[in-house]
């Protein structure tokens, strides 16, 4: 895989993360933060649709992160100047994650995360095909590691 891609990808990490942590430290259950000496404002409690999708973006950046640990690993293994993915698949990913952090007040929709999820899945599948044809000692535990990769996806 070219650099530049998995850099987009670790860009796509980094943003899903910020989003990730903004999300959770702005909006917890219970009660807020303190606004004065001891008073303390309730917070809204969140809907289950919420936290289905707050599960949904922890399940995709773990991917995420698997799919930048196998690709780092793969490039050490094999060493060939052919470019692994499309950097047009990297590029799309971190645009959609960048989509997702401006969007108002942080909210996620399922569009977004099915946007998302689609994304890397064709990542992974792509990488799956071009590790398949190699056909070599280290691209069989790769494609093992990305089959279950693969097969990991959460529905939305």
């Amino acid at each position: 895989m070219g650099l530049s891609s998995l850099t987009h990808q670790i860009d796509a990490l980094n943003i899903l993360n910020d989003l990730r942590a903004h999300a959770t430290t702005g909006n917890r259950d219970g009660e807020g933060p303190c606004t004065g000496d001891l008073v303390k404002q309730p917070r809204r409690l969140k809907t289950i649709a919420e936290r289905a999708r707050e599960s949904c973006l922890a399940r995709l950046l773990e991917i995420l992160a698997q799919l930048i640990a196998l690709e780092e690993d793969f490039i050490k293994d094999v060493s060939y100047g052919r470019s692994l993915l499309k950097h047009k698949d990297s590029v799309d990913l971190k645009n959609i994650c960048l989509r997702m952090a401006i969007a108002e007040g942080g909210s996620r929709s399922n569009r977004d995360l099915r946007e998302l999820r689609d994304c890397l899945r064709l990542i992974v599948g792509n990488l799956l095909a071009y590790v398949r044809e190699l056909n070599n000692l280290s691209s069989a535990e790769t494609t093992h590691r990305l089959r279950e990769l693969f097969n990991s996806f959460p529905e939305i």
